[in-house]
């Protein structure tokens, strides 16, 4: 009603004694005069009971039946007792619709679950002050890539705590990964990695965005010092390994003074942290090597249809161009001379060049984890370990050095 019960009590007596007419007090109660006639006649009928709702204490015909809620509740718990990898209700709800075919609102489920007594792990915080300008998302997939990197327990359900990174590159228009990988530490096999997927799956995009790691930008003065080479050339400045397959590639670099500045990607990053450990779980993988088979195969996509916007704007990726060598592009570089045997030292090994005779030989000694060869004048010559023990290395270094060398010297011993 309009008006309060005892405001209509009061008027419907005044009406009544004949002390107050049916127009003047409809007026004071919100009504017209006939509605309000309508309501006296009625209220002689019933009583109080028109100021009760007809459908209190009914149970509406759509509400979840209590076996379901019960079902929710009991399966949460069961599913996802681990504390190490906490799940919250977002997740929870789309796990309810993908393997056991309930389809509840958010508001629904986290009903449910807040009157079981169990509370989401991931509580919103109040919303802090905008302290940064905010950079407009990009109209065109393609036009813009973020580029990052986190480290992260993925393998904590399985008792493994150690952190590992997970390198990844995500659309700004789309705010969606394009590829995901993960190494024991954050390196450039990682990012290189992440741009072999990117080149297959799509192409070549316009612009690059990421922080300020060496990975991506010269820092060092002191390694920044060129050789007499370079000069001659006309370096002005020694580029970092992404910086210059960059501009072979026609990408403009950007580098973010701040987190915040790539906040997309940084948001992303908690998304993965949340899912990701619970997808290996249910699959079992607690392994570097299957889990990135499986984010190549399965996840991106997973997450683009779950997150994705603008999933039809138009894509401006362009095709690699013919004579850019995909092989040696997609590798870390480093400058070694091949020496009167036909050698050349890296990282305490000996590595036998095949193919060179002449001395005094410069090239680049090219390394991704599919292999190690020397380039030189663009031709690529097969490179066989001689002696030497690895050191001073990052350990996917180690471990690709391991696959291409140790294992292959050991499987001819045996």
């Amino acid at each position: 009603m309009k008006c309060s019960e005892q405001e209509f009590k009061k008027f419907f007596i005044l009406v009544e004694q004949g002390r107050l007419q049916n127009k003047t007090a409809a007026e004071a109660c919100g009504y017209s005069g006939p509605h309000f006639s309508a309501l006296r006649k009625k209220y002689k009928e019933l009583g109080d009971r028109i100021f009760t709702h007809g459908l209190k204490g009914r149970k509406p015909a759509n509400a979840t039946p209590h076996s379901v809620q019960k079902f929710v509740v009991e399966q949460y718990l069961k599913e996802h007792d681990d504390k190490s990898n906490p799940i919250n209700f977002n997740y929870w709800r789309s796990e309810l619709e993908e393997s056991h075919g309930i389809k509840l609102s958010y508001r629904t489920l986290y009903g449910i679950m807040t009157s079981a007594g169990i509370e989401s792990p991931e509580c919103h915080r109040p919303r802090k002050e905008r302290t940064h300008r905010m950079r407009f998302r990009r109209r065109f997939f393609g036009e813009l890539l973020q580029w990052d990197a986190t480290p992260y327990q993925w393998f904590m359900w399985a008792g493994d705590t150690r952190y590992y990174t997970l390198h990844g590159v995500m659309d700004d228009s789309r705010s969606t990964y394009l590829a995901l990988y993960m190494t024991e530490n954050e390196c450039r096999y990682g990012y290189i990695e992440c741009r072999r997927q990117v080149l297959t799956k799509y192409g070549v995009e316009l612009e690059d965005y990421s922080d300020r790691s060496p990975v991506f930008h010269n820092n060092c003065k002191e390694s920044a010092r060129l050789s007499v080479e370079e000069q001659i050339a006309g370096t002005t400045r020694k580029k970092a390994l992404w910086e210059s397959m960059d501009e072979e590639l026609g990408i403009c670099l950007h580098l973010a003074s701040s987190p915040q500045a790539k906040g997309k990607i940084e948001r992303g990053w908690k998304t993965a942290q949340w899912r990701l450990p619970n997808e290996f779980r249910k699959r079992g993988i607690r392994t570097i090597e299957a889990a990135n088979a499986y984010l190549e195969s399965e996840f991106c996509d997973y997450y683009s249809s779950h997150f994705a916007k603008n999933k039809g704007n138009v894509s401006v990726f362009r095709a690699l161009d013919e004579g850019i060598n995909m092989r040696n592009l997609l590798c870390v570089k480093e400058r070694r001379t091949v020496n009167r045997s036909g050698r050349i030292h890296f990282k305490g090994l000996e590595l036998q060049v095949k193919g060179i005779k002449s001395t005094g030989v410069t090239g680049d000694l090219c390394i991704n984890d599919r292999g190690m060869w020397f380039s030189y004048r663009d031709r690529n010559f097969d490179v066989e370990l001689k002696d030497g023990d690895l050191a001073d290395a990052p350990q996917v270094l180690e471990n690709i050095i391991y696959e291409c060398m140790f294992r292959e010297m050991h499987a001819h011993a045996a």
